[in-house]
């Protein structure tokens, strides 16, 4: 008996709740980088059967693996990111649940060490963790993140002459504003107010 083949062909006809059952024989085996797979698995089949709380526990699992995993099994850059997708999806699945204010903290200091290197390629990530931020009342890191990713996409806009991703920085700038004003921090909900405006204007 494999517990692998046999969760991957419960999986593969839809029999979620049979396939979680035999994943949760592998959590013990294998290399680290193979049991991220499994939680990851584990996690996906508990969100298809709709238990959202098991599954968002499970991603924390795979993102704490990832940190985890030394620097011969994957490149640091690359772990931190996929950790970061992990404690996203995770802090979605845990949505109103009592567990979600200690994942929140695991959540926001992974996207602290993703955006040390800017916005660049990560704005997407940026905005879900500024408008996350706001919901849990952590204003002055909801405007950082806010900001620096209307900057990136403002600049975006520019170079594509997108109306759309004009649009998208300018509700970011607001947003920006809002949680700035809240924060307390006058000069950035001052910046951030202004350049929503200057969007908002017919583009030459």
């Amino acid at each position: 008996m494999s517990h692998l083949i046999d969760a991957i062909h419960a999986e593969t006809r839809g029999d979620f709740r049979t396939a979680a059952e035999r994943y949760r024989h592998l959590t013990e085996s294998g290399s680290p980088l193979d049991r991220v797979g499994i939680y990851q698995a584990l996690a996906r089949c508990h969100e298809k059967l709709g238990d959202l709380k098991a599954g968002g526990q499970w991603r924390r699992r795979a993102g704490e693996t990832y940190l985890e995993l030394p620097d011969d099994a994957m490149a640091k850059d690359e772990r931190q990111y996929l950790a970061l997708v992990e404690y996203r999806n995770a802090v979605q699945d845990l949505a109103g649940d009592p567990s979600l204010k200690e994942v929140a903290s695991e959540y926001k200091a992974v996207l602290a060490e993703n955006w040390k290197g800017g916005p660049e390629g990560l704005t997407h990530e940026g905005l879900f963790g500024g408008i996350f931020l706001m919901g849990l009342g952590d204003f002055g890191a909801a405007a950082r993140y806010l900001f620096d990713s209307a900057e990136a996409i403002s600049e975006q806009a520019t170079e594509a002459r997108d109306p759309e991703l004009r649009a998208a920085a300018r509700r970011a700038y607001e947003l920006t504003h809002e949680a700035a004003m809240k924060a307390g921090n006058m000069q950035v909900a001052q910046v951030a107010k202004v350049r929503a405006f200057d969007l908002a204007q017919p583009q030459p």
